[in-house]
């Protein structure tokens, strides 16, 4: 049994990254994060096939991925994202619903499909670029200040009542 992640992006800019970098400048912090990607992931638990079962999901479900407007790499602990500046210091924030009905939804239909799927796994991973010479501890830090929602002025991109919250390595 394989464990595969997929990150998906849009190929235009993302709104919701638009978004949210414009209420992180309104909110006038001393260190913002200067660039925000979004993407999301899918978690496979492949029972046999690998990295072929994986492309041919995405490839029969333009759900999962929309080949008219997303692209999707493989993702991991060494991936590094191109369209990333590499001039600047990239932490990742995955945000994941504690009852993930998509997930389930998901899973249930490959297996009826026989797909050689276990699990399928949603989540969102939000990159953020800081300044390159701020102090890692720091960047980490800030990074997860601005994902959890503590109050209406703090916290942009999950609520602790419904989704969990940690760094993608």
């Amino acid at each position: 049994m394989d464990s595969l992640q997929i990150a998906v992006k849009l190929n235009t800019p993302d709104p919701q990254a638009i978004t949210a970098l414009n209420a992180i400048k309104a909110m006038r912090l001393q260190l913002p994060p200067l660039k925000i990607q979004r993407y999301d992931l899918w978690d496979f638990e492949v029972i046999e096939g690998g990295i072929d079962t994986v492309s041919n999901v995405v490839k029969h479900f333009s759900d999962i991925v929309n080949p008219n407007k997303q692209s999707w790499m493989f993702a991991g602990e060494e991936i590094s994202f191109p369209e990333e500046d590499t001039e600047l210091q990239w932490v990742g924030i995955v945000v994941k619903d504690f009852v993930d009905s998509i997930s389930d939804n998901w899973t249930e239909l490959l297996k009826r499909r026989e797909f050689p799927v276990l699990s399928l796994s949603h989540s969102v991973l939000w990159r953020m670029g800081y300044l390159i010479d701020t102090d890692e501890a720091l960047v980490k830090k800030m990074a997860l200040d601005l994902a959890v929602s503590k109050s209406r002025s703090s916290g942009l991109f999950s609520n602790p009542i419904s989704q969990e919250v940690f760094f993608w390595s």
